[in-house]
């Protein structure tokens, strides 16, 4: 009776997409949001200046945003944390600039949660070369190993960033790693739903595996002691190697991975 209750209030979700230069791919994920089945929706858009067209196709769905800025800013992390300040919803989605959501994936993630959840994460579709796909799933409980929560299946109370702060514009690539390990060190509850709620297309900044691999490893050192350090930078050195060596098919092994 508790959770029907709490979806029959219908939560209001904000969802944030930054970009930056993303002309080619920006209108897919726009129309992704407004075509969601949920109601109770507040849509942002972060451009970071961008100079290659990317302005021209958000102003034809201006009128269809609650809010829209285009300025410089200083990554990511930066238009994240610009469209978090702006957003009045009680969860909050981030789906960017070369990603997109199913049909219904608001109304699959709130139909799934109860009032006390404070994050909760869904399964994505990776999609490769000549339009190839893999589901990839949301691992919670691997965390500590690397960045195994898909972020763009993603939605999280707003009071979680209110109490654990904005994204750490020192980051480039794992950000989203420093944030959920952030949420889980504060004792955050967060609940994964077994259900493909994005696409995302991998020829995006956190595919250069190098980076994103010297970041977790910064992270980790950042957040995790003593034995949890040490296992899970093997695991993630080991992780790293077979990538590098041991698959010729990447698309297949970040599934897996």
């Amino acid at each position: 009776m508790e959770k029907q209750l709490y979806l029959k209030h219908k939560p209001k979700v904000t969802i944030i997409t930054i970009a930056y230069n993303a002309a080619a791919t920006i209108e897919l994920t726009i129309l992704s949001v407004l075509g969601q089945t949920y109601q109770n929706l507040e849509y942002i858009i972060i451009d970071g200046g961008s100079t290659d067209g990317t302005q021209k196709v958000i102003e034809k769905y201006k009128g269809k945003l609650a809010k829209y800025i285009s300025e410089p800013d200083k990554g990511i992390a930066d238009g994240f944390n610009k469209g978090i300040a702006m957003a009045t919803g009680h969860w909050i989605g981030m789906i960017n600039a070369d990603d997109w959501y199913t049909p219904n994936a608001v109304e699959v993630m709130m139909h799934s949660i109860s009032k006390d959840d404070d994050v909760c994460c869904g399964n994505i579709m990776l999609v490769g070369a000549n339009e190839i796909e893999r589901q990839k799933k949301s691992k919670v409980s691997w965390l500590n190993f690397g960045m195994y929560i898909m972020h763009p299946t993603c939605f999280i109370k707003k009071g979680v960033y209110l109490q654990v702060g904005g994204y750490d514009t020192g980051l480039k690539i794992a950000m989203d790693f420093d944030m959920f390990l952030r949420i889980k060190r504060n004792g955050f509850k967060i609940k994964h739903v077994d259900e493909v709620v994005a696409y995302m297309r991998l020829d995006g900044v956190s595919n250069d595996t190098v980076k994103m691999h010297r970041e977790e490893l910064s992270v980790m050192r950042r957040h995790l002691n003593g034995l949890n350090y040490y296992c899970s930078y093997l695991f993630n050195y080991l992780n790293r190697l077979r990538w590098r060596y041991f698959y010729k098919d990447p698309l297949r092994n970040l599934a897996n991975s």
